[in-house]
Order: C-alpha cells, then sequence, then structure tokens
C-alpha cells in the first residue's frame, strides 16, 4: 500500500499498481470506457491534450474544471463522471490527465519498468478489477493517489474495498456502508458549498458500487479497457 502519490518510489518494484483516485479520476475513466471511448491517453502534463487533438481530429479532449465547473474553452469535458455522459467518445480516442490520480499514473510509468502494470481502480470497477487481478501472478500494489501530497481517507477507502475483493473477503454490508461514510465525511461537507455537479458526482457516481464491468490498464501512455482479455 502507497498511501498517497508523494509517496511513489524512485524505483518501484515489478507488479501490478492499481491507482486509486475515487473522486474523481477513477470514477470519470471507467465512465469513459462504459461510454465507448477506444482509449485514454494520459498526458504527462495539462496542457498537452489540444497538441494530441491536433494529431487525432477525432479525439475528445478533457481538461480543468473552468468557472463553475463547466470545463474549460477549448476542451470537451473535464475530469467528472457525470459531465462525461454528455460528451460523444464512442469509438473515439481521448485523453486526459488530472492533479492526483492522472498525476499518479504518470509518475509510476515514469519510474516503473517493464515490469510494472498500472491499473485504474475504485469503487465502480472494484470488484471487476479484482476478479482480474486475482489472474495474474504478479504482485498487486494499491496506490491511493491523496491530495497535495498527503493520504486522503477515501482514496484509502478504495484500495481497501479492491484489496478485499482480491483477498476474496468481500465486505459485509455494514462494511460497505462504513466506506460509504469515510467517503461522505471526507468530501460531502466541502461539495455541499460547491455546484451541484460536484454532488452528483459524489453521490451518483463514485458511491455506486460495482456499477462498471472496466478494467483500466496501461499500455504506455494510454489507458485501455482489458476486461475481455
Amino acid at each position: 500500500m502507497i498511501p498517497a502519490r508523494a509517496q511513489i518510489p524512485d524505483d518501484p518494484e515489478p507488479g501490478n499498481y492499481v491507482v486509486v483516485d475515487v473522486a474523481q479520476f477513477s470514477t470519470t475513466v471507467p465512465e469513459l470506457f462504459a461510454n465507448g471511448a477506444e482509449y485514454i491517453h494520459i498526458t504527462e502534463n495539462r496542457g498537452e491534450e489540444p497538441a494530441f487533438q491536433a494529431d487525432h481530429p477525432r479525439a475528445k479532449i478533457g481538461g480543468g474544471s473552468g468557472p463553475n465547473y463547466r470545463g474549460e474553452e477549448g476542451y470537451d469535458f473535464f475530469n467528472s463522471p457525470s459531465f462525461v455522459q454528455d460528451v460523444d467518445v464512442a469509438g473515439r480516442p481521448t485523453a486526459m490527465t488530472s492533479t492526483n490520480g492522472g498525476n499518479a499514473v504518470t509518475d509510476l510509468r515514469l519510474a516503473g519498468g517493464d515490469g510494472v502494470n498500472i491499473y485504474v481502480g475504485g469503487f465502480t470497477n472494484g470488484v471487476t478489477l479484482a476478479e482480474h487481478l486475482r489472474e495474474q501472478d504478479e504482485d498487486t500494489y494499491f496506490v491511493a493517489a491523496g491530495s497535495n501530497g498527503k493520504p486522503s481517507p477515501e482514496d484509502v477507502a478504495g484500495a481497501l474495498f479492491i484489496a478485499r475483493h482480491l483477498l476474496a473477503d468481500p465486505p459485509t454490508d455494514r462494511e460497505r456502508a462504513v466506506y460509504r461514510e469515510m467517503v461522505e465525511f471526507s468530501k460531502g461537507a466541502k461539495y455541499e458549498r460547491r455546484p451541484q455537479i460536484k454532488r452528483t458526482d459524489l453521490y451518483e457516481y463514485v458511491l455506486d458500487f460495482d456499477s462498471r464491468d472496466i478494467v483500466p490498464k496501461l499500455d504506455g501512455q494510454k489507458l485501455y479497457d482489458v476486461s475481455e482479455d
């Protein structure tokens, strides 16, 4: 368990690494795939997405949330699982990153060698991801992305949720309720002071346990859904 992005080692051990950033990256990524995205190119730096779109004219690109969480001009979407529902990504490449989860993926990619496999998981796809990982021979490490270099309770809860399924010891209904409470206590009060989309993302998407049969895995700089592999 790596409790925050800032603690990713310079030379990670070979194995499978699951980046967990439940609010929002690890929830937005499965939604993009559920809506038909061909792949998600994870840019090394925010601002490189328009150049990617110039090289891939059919691509849809994600940027910052912009004023009042309506997105930035020149971008098609931002890191929000509810916002991407209205974006036509079916059969198209996409490109994005995020401050915590997206950058954690990049940090692992740059630090790791061929033996480091990178996945993205949260509450929505954690069960399917755990089933996939259980069939692999490599050790599994969880990266709770955190925020501002520090651990975040909701990401630790998301990692534990996936780990329990990986160990074939799924959480009980009461334990699932505790995970929900951890996320609500961590994010809910803060989101009450923000636009409605933040609360929609949290309560209707982030906490929609086991709703997506998606396994995002990095190949180069691109996440692909390998759930059918």
